[in-house]
């Protein structure tokens, strides 16, 4: 019976990757250890790991050891000589950071990243991207509303009546539509752009205005993720999207190109533009930036604009975050005991980047 161990995560990521709920669903498979305090932050006890059917271990170097499916949301693995085979699962941006991958080719071991799950209907449940969007657009709007000078109801008082506040949303993928759902269910005026004309449906049936350009290069290959745009189109981009900063109280973006820079849709002289009070919240920080003068997890201010940069949003709700997550690595591991000797399974194929040692995917080489 394969042995599999769950990691602590560093203490700026609150998460853990797996909840009691997923140990219960794996210990009819397969042994589990769970590093001690690994969900504390995220509200999960020791004790409810225990009681799942999980044993809890000490430190993270008896996990490596004695483990051969090691579970972590980020890479906590250096390249050290616990024995071999190990498989490390976790959700490693090996697109945006390369580096990363280097420890692990080793013989023995192998490597699978769910940053890239394939965009099908079987892999839906697996989808951490998705997971993380989703939180990060909900939080997004929060912190914005927190930040902004301006209420974002319509209120009517004694005192009179203040206007429901404006936002504009970049991107209407995952963390975009999460971002226009709350913002309108806290009653603000909602106008969105996306480089793919058709999420103007989905943007629409949420109650928001879709703000188009024409020109924009799509690509059905890219299975639903927007693809880089020519200069050009970008440029028209930002002259559009200038009139629209002018108007608005919060800018909340989501633009990100899987394995590339985020585009810049944000200028400084945008930012100049924007009333005093004004909110830009950078879901992109982590990749460049949509704005351009967004820092990683900074505040900055020019003049009476606030711009905010945090490259880790989904942590501030660590236990929902973590319920979203375990149950997305647990499904995908059940998936892997099941498919194991299938090489071409889809699933596997997609997410396997290192095969006893060697980089094997074909999106990470090319």
């Amino acid at each position: 019976m394969q042995h599999l161990g769950v990691l602590k995560e560093g203490e700026r990521r609150r998460v853990v990757a797996l909840a009691p709920a997923g140990v219960q669903r794996l210990v009819k498979q397969m042994r589990v250890s769970v590093q001690r305090g690994a969900g504390r932050a995220a509200g999960y006890s020791d004790e409810a790991y225990e009681q799942a059917g999980a044993t809890l271990v000490e430190h993270r170097d008896d996990i490596l050891r004695h483990c051969d499916v090691i579970l972590s949301h980020d890479s906590h693995y250096r390249g050290e000589d616990f024995g071999v085979p190990k498989s490390f699962i976790g959700f490693f941006n090996v697109l945006s950071d390369r580096p990363v991958v280097e420890p692990y080719k080793r013989p023995g071991i192998s490597l699978y990243s769910l940053d890239l799950i394939p965009r099908t209907t079987l892999a839906q449940a697996m989808d951490v991207l998705s997971s993380v969007a989703s939180i990060s657009g909900y939080q997004a709007v929060l912190l914005a509303a927190e930040r902004s000078l301006a209420t974002v109801p319509m209120i009517t008082s004694a005192g009179g009546t203040l206007r429901p506040a404006r936002f504009l949303i970049m991107g209407a993928g995952v963390a975009g539509l999460q971002a226009i759902a709350t913002s309108r269910r806290l009653g603000a005026i909602v106008r969105a752009y996306d480089v793919r004309s058709a999420s103007r449906t989905e943007v629409e049936s949420l109650g928001a205005t879709f703000i188009e350009v024409e020109g924009a290069v799509e690509d059905k290959k890219a299975g639903g993720y927007a693809v880089e745009q020519t200069a050009d189109h970008l440029e028209r981009v930002r002259q559009v999207i200038y009139q629209e900063a002018v108007l608005a109280d919060v800018i909340i973006t989501t633009a990100k190109i899987p394995g590339r820079k985020a585009p810049l849709l944000i200028t400084e002289d945008m930012v100049r533009s924007m009333k005093p009070g004004a909110v830009v919240v950078d879901l992109a920080a982590a990749t460049g930036g949509n704005c351009a003068l967004t820092e990683p997890d900074a505040v900055v201010m020019r003049g009476e604009v606030t711009i905010l940069g945090p490259t880790a949003i989904e942590c501030s709700c660590a236990h929902s975050t973590s319920f979203l997550l375990s149950n997305n690595y647990t499904t995908f591991i059940e998936h892997l005991l099941k498919n194991a000797g299938n090489a071409e399974d889809e699933i596997i194929k997609g997410t396997r980047v290192v095969h006893d040692g060697e980089v094997v995917n074909a999106r990470y080489l090319g």
